[in-house]
């Protein structure tokens, strides 16, 4: 595990080495070349979101590991909340950037109803709980 840490920074390092290096070769373009500026943010932006979901990985397995000492239904929520969180903002990311601010503010509000709603049976277990003590 503490090798797996060390090597999840030195990644961590690197991919932020990369947005910048991206980032800048797309501040050059931009001056000359709008729709290739856009396509360098983008890519730099896809290789960046499928690293994160090979680490995600890791997170999965931890959290498989929680499982044990609770609820498997609230693990699930757990992982549906992880993975709306990044997918929202992600896209609202590439929105803004894209200069579509209002359709980037829609994604992030359909992403906290999803996980409002999503946390319902939460929500409800937490009820049901206190009303047991209660009587």
């Amino acid at each position: 595990m503490e090798n797996g840490g060390i090597a999840l920074e030195l990644s961590v390092v690197q991919l932020a080495l990369l947005a910048v290096v991206g980032m800048i070769a797309a501040l050059v373009c931009k001056k000359q070349q709008i729709e290739v500026s856009t396509m360098i943010s983008l890519a730099v932006c896809l290789i960046l979101m499928f690293f994160m979901v090979q680490a995600f990985d890791e997170l999965v397995i931890f959290i498989q590991e929680l499982s044990g000492y609770m609820n498997l239904e609230y693990v699930g929520v757990l992982l549906k909340l992880i993975g709306i969180a990044y997918v929202c903002e992600f896209a609202s990311g590439l929105c803004k950037d894209a200069g579509y601010q209002a359709i980037s503010g829609q994604i992030e509000m359909v992403g906290r109803v999803g996980m409002m709603i999503i946390t319902i049976p939460v929500m409800k277990g937490i009820l049901d709980m206190i009303q047991q003590l209660l009587i």
